[in-house]
């Protein structure tokens, strides 16, 4: 037991007092929600710009309309969208010279009103780039409206009577959490969850790699030898892992900490900020006990591949599987926000491999009883020892191998040697 604690120590302290652990500590939780949330962040800075659009209109009255549908606004107060007339005879003259425009910029877009509007409900719009989804959508709708307005008008029925019939209702989303009501917003507990599970995800693969290169150069620069002469393999295994395990309780208590202490700076300058941050310590509990689940379902397997290659080059070949093993669950959890009660989500938070990230996601959004936790954690548990065990017997012999790597009959001879 004092090698394992001598060696833990070790492994802890190496990886600790590295700049590379500090600024990952400081510098993780803003990468992370910057992911999260940059990219609606940055949709937001290019919606400041009111959006220009030639119109081209065949029918000679949808253009007056335009204005009074499309009368959404930026924060600034400005329009958000700007509408030009265009006659037909000078865009038919000038077609060329007005893609030019677009492609330079000089113009947003071209928006073509046929003559059959109302009798084919189409339209073209011309743009450099058609990807903004939420602009196409918001064409459209408004476009539509326009059109089934003027539908109405011939039938001999008031739009304005229709829309007043048809007002869209508000739903209030209010979460039963233990038979009590909590209001909460579809948007805040996806976000919290994703930053959550991008936490847990990037963590364990990264501390899993860290293991993986660790075991790789002691290997190639023999040290693993004179470790070796003063422990047995598995103590240098079981070492390794606790030490790095540690490293990230401790990288995930630095960043509690940091989080307790943005959220108090916050909520004494943005009092408005409580109500869209509702993270319970319960979270923050399981959160750790599913990170230390991951960890050591999968540190043990790049332990075992790391002892198996003699460079980086095997290593990123072999490690692959492991990898996937990390990635689908990841990508599994992402169907889970839309139905965490189903059957397939039941089971797939009970498989070694994908409970890290499925139950945990599932925690998030619906709490689940306790047996059902319960029940994954000890499942998940018994692996982690099975897995330990296969590894350790790989490790042994892996450690001291060099040269070729090995086959998988060669792989399944060294667990069966005894």
């Amino acid at each position: 037991m004092k090698k394992i604690l001598k060696i833990i120590k070790r492994e802890f302290t190496t990886k600790v007092l590295t700049r590379g652990f500090i600024i990952a500590t400081i510098l993780g939780p803003f990468f992370i929600i910057g992911i999260s949330f940059g990219p609606a962040y940055f949709m937001s800075l290019q919606s400041e710009k009111p959006l220009v659009i030639q119109v081209v209109d065949y029918t000679g009255q949808v253009f007056p309309e335009l204005q009074n549908v499309f009368n959404d606004t930026l924060k600034n107060g400005q329009p958000r969208f700007v509408f030009n007339p265009v006659e037909p005879q000078q865009y038919e003259a000038r077609r060329e010279a007005f893609r030019n425009d677009i492609e330079q910029e000089k113009i947003d877009g071209v928006l073509i009103i046929p003559e059959n509007l109302f009798q084919a409900g189409k339209v073209r719009y011309l743009a450099k780039s058609v990807s903004d989804y939420d602009l196409i959508n918001r064409l459209r709708s408004g476009m539509s409206e326009i059109v089934n307005d003027f539908r109405l008008k011939q039938a001999g029925v008031d739009p304005a009577v229709i829309k007043k019939l048809i007002q869209k209702v508000n739903l209030e989303t209010i979460k039963v959490v233990k038979g009590k009501e909590k209001k909460s917003g579809f948007d805040q507990e996806y976000f919290t969850a994703l930053t959550f599970l991008l936490m847990l995800y990037m963590t364990i693969l990264m501390y899993g790699t860290n293991i993986l290169r660790s075991v790789i150069e002691e290997k190639t620069s023999r040290i693993v030898e004179v470790l070796l002469s003063s422990a047995n393999s598995f103590q240098l295994m079981v070492g390794k892992l606790f030490g790095v395990g540690l490293v990230g309780l401790v990288q995930y208590a630095l960043w509690v900490v940091m989080a307790i202490v943005a959220f108090v700076f916050a909520s004494m300058h943005m009092p408005a900020v409580l109500e869209f941050v509702s993270i319970s310590p319960q979270v923050l509990v399981y959160f750790i006990i599913f990170f230390v689940i991951g960890f050591f379902t999968f540190s043990t397997l790049y332990a075992a591949v790391g002892s198996m290659c003699s460079d980086m080059q095997d290593a990123q070949s072999l490690s692959t599987p492991v990898t996937m093993f990390v990635i689908i669950p990841f990508i599994i959890s992402f169907s889970v926000v839309k139905d965490p009660s189903s059957t397939l989500a039941q089971v797939f938070s009970y498989l070694p491999f994908f409970t890290p990230m499925v139950m945990f996601m599932r925690i998030m959004l619906i709490a689940p009883p306790f047996y059902e936790i319960l029940f994954s954690i000890l499942v998940n548990v018994l692996a982690i020892l099975g897995i330990t065990w296969i590894s350790a017997r790989i490790y042994r012999v892996g450690i001291l191998m060099y040269g070729k790597r090995p086959t998988l009959p060669e792989i399944l001879k060294w667990i069966r040697y005894r």
